[in-house]
């Protein structure tokens, strides 16, 4: 849940969990090594399917190598999911497996490419259930350019 009950948040950045409820986040393929893109978002969607995904991300974030490098490896994604607190090991190694987190890796890479995303971070934000549009001033550092959608949203 993005906080904000009735807005839904579809953000694509690097190792964006999957969330819970109407939220849903999707990522572009802009890692170092294609082939272990999916292996990669499919570890942080089955960190969020325990609600453990952000944790996970902002782990991720830290410990990146640098690009193209080749850092991501099984070996680096397993030590990732055992330093996440209350992470189960065992699910996220089932769920991470799960075929259908593979398919929705691939629903939102072309959800991200059907927005016209080529970098991170960029959002969609709309009402859930209604129309979402692209969310055009976007900040590192600052919460104020979501909070004042996502405010004008609510009072719509």
């Amino acid at each position: 849940m993005n906080g904000f009950p009735g807005v839904e948040l579809r953000c694509k950045s690097v190792m964006c969990p999957s969330g819970h409820s109407r939220q849903q986040q999707t990522a572009t393929g802009n890692g170092p090594n294609a082939s272990w893109w999916v292996p990669q978002q499919a570890s942080a969607y089955a960190a969020g399917a325990q609600g453990k995904g952000w944790t996970y991300i902002e782990l991720f974030y830290h410990d990146q190598g640098e690009e193209n490098s080749g850092y991501v490896s099984e070996r680096f994604l397993q030590e990732l999911a055992q330093v996440v607190p209350g992470l189960s090991l065992s699910q996220w190694s089932t769920d991470r497996n799960d075929s259908s987190l593979a398919s929705q890796v691939a629903t939102d890479a072309q959800a991200a490419n059907n927005a016209g995303f080529n970098g991170t971070p960029s959002f969609l934000i709309g009402k859930t259930g209604g129309a979402l549009s692209k969310l055009s001033e976007v900040s590192v550092t600052s919460p104020a350019p979501y909070n004042e959608v996502i405010e004008k949203l609510l009072k719509s």
